[in-house]
């Protein structure tokens, strides 16, 4: 996934035995995840599916299966902006594995990459997943990174822990207290170009914290800012004043690619999912160099005082 993993957690008595143990049962559920989810690897499930032709058949696990169920899902409620089908967009506009562009894309090019998305187009039936056009491909960066918390976290249970925070990347799942026998505490970085810092500090209780932002990945031509961050709507890299979006959910999958769907949305598109489904968001925004913070209703009792 291109990232480090830190699994913190407390218990009364464990063995350097045990250790090793939990130690080796996480690494065998992260390569289960990367065979499964890694374009990176041409032999994974998900290349075998964006290699194939169109109605093709392909085999999935469970944990692929989970994870497409859940993209699709969030798909329809964010009005398709958590797209895991725009790579040719997402390559298009140079922040896909062909690198970076020299040229902005046509209209034309565009218009024919968005001929090449669609969640519509995919169909998944228990253990198998096809596609209705060729040419389709799926990556799962926006939320595979969040399954893979959550697998860990059912690792920990699975071994009696009740007390952890499992960390892949920034994504977060908590469940329990600290060593000091205290809540968890999270904090939310301010945005890494404005300065360091945090925003905000919360306490999620058991719960999956993420957050995505902008201001990392992103390329300048004629003197416009263009994010990596892709609406599927209009084929274009975002142009709005959102640069971070961090959402608490029951599941790390779920905060993970919602986070990255509300930094394609406006702050109004946002608020309105979140607060309509019940979903604990933050969303800084930058309005003229200064940073202004949004919150859905059911985000501020998280906020610690």
């Amino acid at each position: 996934m291109g990232n480090s993993y830190k699994v913190t957690w407390t218990a009364e008595k464990i063995t350097p035995a045990k250790m090793a143990d939990i130690r080796e049962q996480i690494e065998s559920r992260l390569e289960d995840v990367n065979q499964s989810m890694s374009t990176w690897r041409s032999d994974s499930e998900i290349s075998q599916f964006n290699q194939a032709a169109k109605n093709t058949q392909v085999t999935i696990n469970h944990d692929f299966s989970r994870v497409i169920t859940e993209a699709i899902r969030i798909a329809h409620i964010t009005d398709q902006t958590l797209d895991i089908t725009v790579g040719p967009l997402v390559n298009l506009w140079g922040f896909g594995p062909d690198g970076r562009v020299t040229d902005l894309p046509s209209d034309k090019a565009i218009s024919h990459a968005k001929t090449l998305i669609g969640i519509e187009h995919l169909q998944l039936k228990s253990n198998t997943i096809s596609k209705s056009i060729d040419g389709l491909t799926i990556d799962l960066s926006s939320i595979a990174k969040g399954y893979g918390v959550d697998v860990l976290a059912e690792v920990m249970e699975r071994n009696g822990v009740d007390n952890y925070l499992v960390d892949i990347g920034g994504e977060l799942r908590i469940k329990g207290v600290s060593a000091n026998n205290q809540a968890w505490k999270v904090g939310i970085d301010k945005p890494f170009a404005y300065s360091s810092g945090q925003m905000e500090i919360i306490t999620p209780g058991d719960s999956a914290v993420a957050t995505s932002g902008d201001y990392r990945k992103y390329f300048e031509k004629n003197g416009q800012h263009f994010s990596h961050l892709i609406d599927p709507r209009s084929g274009r890299p975002v142009s709005h004043t959102v640069v971070s979006a961090t959402v608490i959910a029951k599941y790390s999958m779920t905060a993970d690619a919602l986070a990255t769907a509300f930094m394609v949305l406006s702050v109004k598109e946002s608020l309105a999912i979140a607060n309509e489904h019940q979903i604990p968001i933050m969303i800084i925004e930058d309005k003229f160099g200064k940073l202004i913070t949004h919150h859905s209703e059911s985000f501020k009792k998280y906020i610690k005082e």
